[in-house]
This record gives structure tokens, sequence and C-alpha cells, in this order.
């Protein structure tokens, strides 16, 4: 253990765990209530494309595009809308990023063809540019290092949270909705699920502070400790941070790694997360409504792994060997999906291990990332390039698997081939965390 993780727990120590429960209770309801509207509205696409497609003429193939080509551009616009969030807030930003995609979500329900399905997805990736590293840079101002990954955990946990209800919910929607007011239950459900992110934007607006020292509902002693605890959190390392602005980050080869890293997380993510409905369809099973239950299935899986990770990863601070024992796991998982001739059943079993050790090393890949970037002042740069890098693989998960299906009638080999690179995204986690730890080092020797 460093000199410096020392420091962290002795102002731990210093503080009491009220003050965390306290600031936990105000800030991630909302933070991760945004992020499961987020889910829901970036994803609903999975379930609506059993209907759909056959109402638009959308292939495989273009599905599979039309749900990577939100990555894309919410690649290009998140570094930017990360910059504007450090200078303006993250209160009004976020609110603006809510209010925004609501809007693009309702208006995905009145698409009529390939071409308007693909803008609305671009306009759908542009509005929400920025939310996802948004919340992690706003959290990292109000959580140090070592408490860093559990509130992380709470915040991803809304992934499979959502994934596992959107499933059911969607489906009801679908069929309880069909051809109500001449549209069909598809559009109902773009149309319904689009206003909460609305709603959510005012509450957003109404109830969040942009920091600890701009909270109202903490008392001046209690700014004081979370403005010292997160301090020396980031700032261990500032003498090699250099601060890691947008123009800096790009040219710092570790930014580049961890987004590699992350990429590597995210390919296997999405390409379960659009594909898993189609896939369970393929099996036999044709009702809309039971395969949104089914779906629920791998995600139910996913909320319990990333419960444990977090609390594992807080108490250990082994975050990169933790993040390589789950990315190997949910490889297996992908590569065991089409490999092993085992019906629904083998499928859904070898599908949850995938989801759930995806999304449990997702929060250990992000705590790495956070302890990289020392610096306050240049972490939000540095994270939304991270994280604009590891989109692409957002995009190439589902869009590989939808041209392999256009090209072979099969999901096997993009499968096996998103497996593989996932294998390689867990050693290269132990490679950032063993340089992690050498940076530490030169950082107590200096």
């Amino acid at each position: 253990m460093t000199d410096m993780a020392e420091s962290d727990r002795t102002l731990l120590h210093d503080i009491p765990d009220s003050l965390y429960r306290k600031v936990a209770w105000r800030i991630l309801p909302v933070v991760g209530m945004g992020y499961f509207i987020a889910i829901i509205d970036r994803t609903n696409i999975g379930l609506a494309k059993l209907e759909m497609s056959a109402d638009i003429g959308l292939s495989a193939g273009a599905y599979g595009l039309g749900a990577g080509i939100f990555f894309i551009f919410y690649c290009l616009f998140e570094p930017f809308s990360n910059l504007i969030m450090e200078k303006v807030g993250a209160r009004v930003w976020i609110t603006r990023i809510l209010a925004t995609w609501g809007v693009v979500t309702v208006a995905t329900g009145f698409v009529q063809n390939t071409g308007q399905f693909y803008v609305a997805r671009i306009l759908l990736g542009i509005a929400e540019a920025g939310f996802y590293p948004g919340m992690v840079f706003y959290l990292a101002l109000w959580f140090p290092r070592l408490r860093l990954t559990r509130a992380l955990s709470l915040m991803v946990i809304a992934s499979p949270l959502a994934s596992m209800s959107a499933g059911p919910v969607s489906g009801w929607m679908i069929e309880t909705f069909h051809q109500a007011g001449s549209l069909q239950g598809w559009q109902w459900m773009f149309i319904i699920q689009g206003i909460p992110a609305v709603l959510l934007a005012a509450v957003f607006f109404l109830t969040m502070s942009n920091a600890p020292q701009d909270a109202p509902w903490l008392v001046s002693s209690e700014k004081e400790a979370l403005r010292k605890a997160v301090t020396v959190s980031r700032e261990d390392r500032a003498g090699q941070s250099l601060g890691l602005r947008l123009k800096d980050a790009i040219c710092k080869p570790h930014v580049w790694l961890l987004g590699v890293l992350l990429g590597t997380n995210y390919l296997g993510v999405y390409a379960v997360i659009f594909w898993l409905p189609t896939i369970i369809a393929d099996e036999g099973i044709k009702d809309v409504g039971t395969v949104g239950w089914l779906s629920a299935i791998p995600w139910g899986c996913a909320v319990v792994a990333t419960v444990i990770a977090g609390r594992v990863g807080d108490r250990s601070q082994n975050h990169s060997r933790l993040a390589f024992a789950s990315m190997t796991l949910a490889s297996l998982g992908l590569a065991a999906s089409v490999l092993l001739d085992g019906g629904l059943v083998m499928t859904l079993v070898s599908l949850s291990c995938a989801a759930a050790f995806l999304l449990a090393s997702a929060p250990m890949i992000w705590t790495i990332a956070n302890v990289r970037l020392a610096d306050a002042a240049g972490a939000a740069a540095g994270i939304a390039l991270i994280n604009s890098i590891a989109s692409i693989g957002s995009f190439l998960g589902p869009y590989l698997l939808g041209l392999g299906r256009d090209l072979a009638g099969s999901d096997t080999v993009p499968m096996v081939a998103i497996a593989v690179v996932g294998l390689a995204g867990g050693f290269l986690a132990l490679r950032v965390g063993h340089d992690n730890k050498a940076l530490d080092s030169r950082a107590v020797t200096s």
C-alpha cells in the first residue's frame, strides 16, 4: 500500500460515514435515475426492432449500423460537451442533455424509413453526448478515490436495472398500444419512454448542486471535509498530470490506452444489449412480451454482480486484477453463447455470465482511469476523451453482429471475435494497473 493510499485512508477515517451517506442519498438517486433513463432511451430499439423492421424496411445490417451510429456522434461531440460542462457547471449542462435527448426519443417514434431511423439515432447521440463521462467526473468531485468505486458501481448498476426492466415494460407497451390512435406499439413505446428524461431535467435543475461548496444542504464543516478528501485524492500526482486539457489529453498515450481498455468492454456490452432480444427470438420465442421478460434475466444477474464488484473493489483496491478476472469470465460467456449447443437455456446462461461480468468490470475500469487522471482541472477532458475512444467499441459491437447476420446468417464469427477482444482487454487492465502502481511509487519517491 502506498503512502498516498494511507493519506486517503486517514482522511476517510476523519470523515464520518454519515456524511458520505448523506451525500450518496442526495446525489446518487438522481444520477442513477438519469443513467437508468439513458440506457433505456439509447437501447430500446432492441425490442422495437422485432416489429419496426417490417414497418420501415429495416435489414439486420441496417439495424446494426443504426444501433451503433449513435455512438459515433456521441463520441465526436462528447469531449466538447464535457468541456462546456466544466465551464457552465453540471447543473445547467446535464439539464440540457436530459431535455434534448428526451425530445429526440419521442421523435424516434415517428420515423418512417431507414434514413429517418439513422437521423434519429445520430441526433440522439449528439443530444446525449457527455452525459455518462460527465456523471463520472461529477461523482469524482463528491467522493474521494477510496469511495469512488462504490459510488460508480451504484450509478453503473442503473444500466443492468434499466436493461432488466426495459424488456418487460417495452414488450408490454408494444403489445398493449398496438394500433392505438393509428400508431403502432413500437411508436408508442418511443413516445412514452422519451417523456421521463424531460421530467428529470427539471428535477436535476431544481435539486442538484455543481460541487460540495455549492450545496446548500451541507454545513461549512462538511463542505470543507469533502473538499480536502477529494483534493488529496486528485492532487497526489498533480506533478505528473500536467493539467490534462483536451488538447493535452490527445497527446497522452495512457489516455488512449485507457480508452482502448474501456472500448474492449463496451464492444461486448452493446453487442449484448442491442441483439439480446433478437437472439432470444431466434430460439423460437415469437411473443414480444415473452422475449422482453426473458431479456431481463441476464441483466438481473448483472445487478448482483455489479453491487458485489463495487464492494470488493473498494475493500481490496485491486481494481486491475478484478477487471482482468471479470473481462475473462465475460469473454468465456460470449464465446459459449455461440459455440455451445444447448438451446435457449444455454444461450441465456452464457449471456447472463457475459452481461454480469461485463457490467461488473466497468466501475473497476473507471476507477483505474480516475486514479491516473489525478488533477480535477484536467479530469473532465481526460474522462471525456477516454469515453469517446471507447465509444468506437460501442459502435462496432452491434454493427458487427448485424453485418455477420447479413453476410453469413450467423452470429458465431463476430461474437467469438468480440470475446477474444474482451480477453485482450483483461490483460490490458493488468498492464494499466501496473503503470498506476509505478506512478504511485515515483510520486512517493519524489
